[in-house]
């Protein structure tokens, strides 16, 4: 049956928070406090929330806080959406990343703590305020039709430099939009799409296949989007268009306004 299939989510957290600084002089960019939480509380919380039987987080090697915070998950009374005294018991992996080569490596260092035949992505720094998991919308519709899922955000014609963006065919069973191509932060002029992609994947273990010996790409990092692209050639993904609350909390423009939105709509 297909809900006996266990569900892995990776969760990479090895950045440096560069464009964090100074608050992550200090500190890892995943342990910034956004409102009564920490950014990397919101991605567990959306894996909890989302039935997710194990999750592998990709880490630095000397961030021993960040270990800590993440070894204590299923005592942690203190995670977003969670009613106070609710029973948390999810499997973690804890992997280092010695070298920091790019969001492309980090999720290829999963590879072998991948329970089934797909697994999810989640970047902690996009950060997702809504009420339902994004991340067991996309694995309960990856069960339904065995298809990468990307998930997409339609961005002003000012950010497209900014993003991997997403280039669309006609709709999967008249619902979700197939992906004909995939552009690693495109000039405006080269494309005729504005949908970029969230920080939020489901994709088949194959993906391994991809990233394997995978040649550095922009900014000589080993870039996700290059396997996609390179995956896309073979077979078929489809896009979730995303409306909801999202903040780019990997700097501190997105860190403010999403303390503003949660001040406001507190959890």
């Amino acid at each position: 049956m297909m809900s006996d299939q266990k569900s892995t989510v990776v969760i990479p957290c090895a950045g440096k928070g560069t464009r964090l600084y100074p608050l992550t002089k200090d500190l890892s960019k995943s342990l910034v406090k956004i409102g009564n939480y920490k950014m990397i509380d919101y991605a567990i919380s959306e894996c909890i929330l989302g039935n997710i039987d194990r999750i592998v987080f990709i880490i630095s090697p000397k961030d021993e806080q960040l270990k800590d915070h993440i070894s204590c998950i299923n005592n942690n009374k203190k995670i977003p959406g969670l009613k106070k005294n609710e029973y948390v018991d999810i499997d973690i992996k804890i992997v280092e990343q010695k070298i920091p080569s790019g969001l492309g490596n980090a999720i290829y260092l999963a590879k072998d703590y991948i329970l089934d035949d797909s697994f999810g992505i989640i970047l902690p720094d996009d950060l997702i305020l809504e009420k339902k998991s994004s991340i067991k919308k996309m694995k309960s519709i990856y069960l339904k039709y065995k298809i990468n899922i990307l998930f997409g955000k339609y961005v002003s014609q000012d950010l497209i430099q900014s993003f991997g963006i997403i280039e669309t065919g006609l709709r999967y069973e008249n619902l979700y939009l197939t992906v004909n191509k995939l552009l690693e932060k495109p000039n405006p002029e080269d494309t005729n799409s504005n949908l970029s992609i969230l920080g939020r994947y489901y994709l088949n273990v194959k993906i391994f296949d991809y990233l394997h010996n995978l040649e550095p790409g922009h900014g000589g990092e080993i870039q996700l989007t290059d396997a996609l692209s390179k995956m896309l050639s073979d077979h078929r993904f489809i896009v979730t268009e995303f409306e909801g609350n999202h903040f780019d909390v990997g700097n501190l423009r997105g860190l403010e306004l999403a303390e503003i939105y949660l001040n406001n709509n507190p959890l």
